[in-house]
């Protein structure tokens, strides 16, 4: 009999400790849920509040694509006849240099302006023509040294950097042709590299040089279209101007300087590009 009491007494105890073990994996479990949950959500609070500064930064674009849509329609009043034949002059060169894309370029950035008007096919006579001796019009500004490596060069991969180098060299010693192929090699590599504004400009500057004017002019184009907020803008504007002046193209060069005074007008190439519309009688 006695020892019936004390078996009954230590499977009591055993139930007793049993349950508190049950109880505490419970606690422990309601624990490890409630934090999850209070992860889940700090996470969807975090996502809702970028989603807020997308939607915030979508309408300030939206605001800056409208005011530059408007001022560029106040800027064309009036001069609407004379670039759509700009437009279709350019048109016409790149049927004649360019049956096929030679260079698989980054897609233009998506900004909301209407494309730059595209300068246009010189006639015969205007391939011929020699610029007009009076009123005189200032000689291209050109660098007394070769181009300098740009200080955002060494953000970019090591291997990018060195082939960029190359490319700038070739350049530099005035092997033209040899610096246009390793600029399009360097673009086709890394179509999204920082450095690929400045290699398309440098292939325009190569053509200049070798005074393929027509050529440079398209090269010098793609800057604009394609790179259009890069810091290669306004010096490219200035030298396709400057290669509408060489061919004897004084009406579209004028265009092209006005653009660049009217878009960029705190720039080193709006100061020059003012000093040549006076010269030109604007």
């Amino acid at each position: 009999m006695g020892n019936f009491f004390v078996v009954t007494f230590v499977a009591l105890v055993l139930s007793v400790w049993a349950s508190g073990c049950a109880t505490q994996t419970d606690i422990q479990a309601e624990q490890q849920a409630r934090e999850s949950l209070r992860t889940q959500i700090a996470d969807a609070k975090a996502s809702i509040d970028d989603t807020r500064r997308e939607i915030a930064k979508v309408r300030g674009d939206v605001e800056e694509v409208r005011y530059r849509l408007d001022r560029l329609a106040k800027e064309r009043v009036g001069s609407g006849p004379q670039l759509k034949i700009l437009e279709d002059r350019i048109e016409a060169l790149e049927r004649q240099f360019r049956p096929h894309e030679e260079v698989a370029a980054p897609p233009p950035a998506v900004t909301g302006e209407p494309p730059l008007p595209r300068p246009v096919e010189p006639t015969p006579a205007a391939r011929t023509m020699e610029p007009p001796a009076t009123p005189s019009v200032p000689p291209a500004r050109t660098p007394a040294v070769g181009p300098e490596e740009p200080p955002r060069l060494s953000r970019e991969p090591q291997e990018a950097q060195e082939e960029y180098k190359l490319a700038l060299r070739a350049l530099n010693d005035q092997q033209y042709d040899k610096a246009i192929q390793q600029f399009r090699n360097f673009q086709r590599k890394y179509p999204n590299s920082d450095m690929a504004d400045d290699a398309q400009y440098w292939i325009g500057e190569s053509y200049f040089n070798q005074k393929d004017y027509n050529r440079a002019i398209l090269e010098f184009n793609d800057v604009l279209q394609k790179y259009r907020r890069g810091d290669k803008a306004p010096p490219a504007l200035l030298r396709q101007a400057q290669a509408f002046l060489e061919i004897g193209d004084r009406t579209d060069a004028r265009l092209i300087l006005q653009k660049l005074v009217n878009d960029y007008p705190n720039s080193e190439q709006a100061r020059e590009a003012r000093e040549r519309l006076q010269a030109l009688g604007r």
